[in-house]
């Protein structure tokens, strides 16, 4: 009976149990640099989204900003018996309420794709996710003040103002407390969503100076 040498068979199997074992641990390795690379390349955009984001922010606040002056300046002629030629000039101005137009797509990318499970800085994971949510917080504030213009604002313009040759109406068109109040509930929201800009501006520098 020929004699089995198990210490060649043991041996044998140790060197396979290696191989197995190195090949599995190159593929984990390489399976980690493709992930952190992804994250690097998802961190990359929305790096460059969110600058963008904080150009349109600052658009939307000097545009809000003039847009609230120019009630202050309308409120000032109502209350003084001012010039109708201005006080209509300035109502029909106040039409454009501008907006602001966050764009999304880096981050919708890194949710849809599943990608977010891959990243292991739990930190900055959470300044992602706070700052979009932050941006829903900014867009319900724009909400609500659409909704508060197009049920007061634009329909008494709409109604009693002529839209088309902007030419100046009778005097109990501007002086009607209907009027009055619709100007002043525009500039209740509008300040309201002009804090939530700059609430929302603080926001975005923050994050761009932790990413850096």
């Amino acid at each position: 009976m020929r004699k089995i040498n198990w210490l060649n068979h043991f041996l044998e199997f140790i060197v396979v149990l290696l191989g197995i074992l190195l090949a599995f641990q190159l593929n984990t390795c390489s399976a980690n640099k493709k992930q952190a690379k992804i994250i690097e390349t998802h961190e990359q955009q929305l790096f460059e989204e969110t600058e963008l984001n904080e150009a349109n922010f600052d658009v939307a606040i000097k545009f809000s900003e003039s847009n609230l002056n120019q009630i202050d300046t309308l409120l000032r002629l109502l209350h003084s018996d001012g010039e109708l030629a201005k006080i209509n000039l300035l109502s029909i101005k106040l039409l454009n309420i501008g907006g602001l137009y966050i764009r999304k797509n880096a981050y919708r990318s890194l949710i849809e794709t599943g990608d977010i499970r891959f990243m292991t800085d739990f930190k900055s994971k959470n300044e992602i996710i706070n700052l979009y949510e932050y941006y829903n917080w900014v867009e319900a504030t724009e909400e609500a003040f659409m909704k508060i213009y197009q049920k007061n604002y634009f329909p008494y313009l709409n109604k009693n103002f002529d839209m088309a040759r902007a030419s100046v109406q009778e005097k109990e068109v501007y002086f009607n407390k209907e009027f009055i109040n619709s100007l002043s509930s525009y500039r209740f929201t509008l300040a309201m969503k002009l804090q939530k800009y700059k609430d929302g501006k603080k926001e975005i520098e923050k994050f761009l100076n932790n990413t850096k």
